[in-house]
């Protein structure tokens, strides 16, 4: 097999675990000299597939466990540790300066041996590229979502999660930076199976980060509520074994300092109950600004993380159904009043409303 070195990476990456995070930033190629031609008119191609050596692979086993926590055959992954050690990866060519190319997505470390360059074949694809998404997604609802944690994109992990919020502020931005650090310590994906659990101490704005980002929620059995009032949640599994986080008193003046407009919106819309259209309008594009400002805030200021062993519940004990002998509405069994539905009975029942848990 005839195999010839043709370069070297170049990046600030020695060591690194998650390919994801090295794929983020720069990295620059240097072609040796004899090999200078082959890059003539590379510049007219945006991706390019880099072939390089995994030199610092270790031993391999067939099976394999992925950076989402999934269990695959080797050749199913993209683990480095393989029985050829030859790898690919599709990059963007930012710049060629000579035998320099710098490039970003990039997973190789320093130093690595370059073995060839190529421009991406997209032919076989192009018009395929929605469909293989959907069925990606269909696989594995949380694809991008995990992605997105593992490469700490907290700008896009806020857009999304706005999706559901409804709008962008300060509280969404605090529950996503909050739950991607969890998620990441922890490094686990969620998939809403309950052995994953988060505990939030709040059902405000920081509630709906905290649940798109871990993937815990009311609906999957995988959030609890405690109507304890503080902004903070705890990421746990099975075991009891988790990590708290929580907002710490001061933040909310280390916020103000970095994007002060939003505290007079905030005064007017939410605490003086001013709903008219120009304050509304105002507080939307404060609350945006605010929250994406906030993306870009020391963590260690805003939070304080500890390591708890928490009492964890048994999983949602699933129950029957009874028809209400008023209504005719189907019931869950362990919230009647005898053959009535409590809303038939009269008797009182606990809702969750922006006060909290209230009878």
């Amino acid at each position: 097999m005839r195999i010839t070195e043709i370069g070297i990476v170049k990046n600030n990456f020695e060591t690194e675990n998650n390919p994801h995070e090295i794929k983020k930033h720069e990295s620059r190629i240097i072609i040796k000299d004899e090999f200078l031609e082959g890059l003539d008119l590379i510049e007219e191609y945006e991706f390019i597939d880099i072939v390089f050596d995994f030199d610092r692979s270790a031993s391999y086993e067939m099976t394999a466990t992925t950076l989402r926590g999934n269990v695959k055959g080797l050749f199913a992954t993209r683990k480095p540790d393989r029985p050829s050690s030859i790898a690919v990866t599709t990059v963007k060519l930012l710049e060629r300066d000579e035998n320099l190319l710098r490039v970003i997505g990039l997973d190789a470390l320093n130093n690595t041996p370059v073995l060839d360059i190529k421009p991406v074949d997209f032919s076989m694809v192009e018009d395929k590229m929605d469909k293989i998404r959907l069925d990606e997604l269909k696989n594995n609802p949380r694809r991008e979502i995990v992605n997105d944690i593992l490469r700490n994109d907290l700008e896009t992990l806020m857009i999304k999660t706005a999706a559901l919020h409804g709008h962008y502020c300060p509280g969404v931005a605090l529950g996503v930076m909050a739950g991607t650090k969890a998620m990441r310590l922890m490094r686990e994906t969620g998939d809403g199976m309950e052995d994953l659990l988060a505990i939030t101490e709040t059902n405000n704005c920081f509630s709906d980060g905290v649940q798109f980002v871990t993937g815990c929620s009311f609906g999957n059995n995988a959030l609890i509520f405690k109507d304890l009032g503080k902004t903070a949640f705890t990421l746990t599994k099975r075991d009891g074994k988790g990590i708290r986080i929580t907002v710490r008193a001061d933040a909310k003046e280390y916020m103000h300092q970095a994007h002060p407009l939003f505290t007079e919106s905030f005064q007017k819309v939410v605490k003086g109950q001013d709903h008219s259209k120009d304050e509304l309008l105002k507080f939307k594009k404060h609350g945006r600004d605010r929250a994406f400002a906030t993306l870009g805030l020391d963590f260690d200021k805003l939070f304080k993380i500890e390591n708890v062993e928490v009492s964890v519940p048994a999983y949602a004990p699933s129950h029957e159904n009874i028809i209400c002998r008023k209504c005719g509405e189907s019931t869950m069994s362990t919230r009647t009043a005898g053959d009535l539905c409590l809303l038939c009975s009269g008797e009182k029942h606990a809702e969750l409303n922006g006060a909290g848990i209230v009878k």
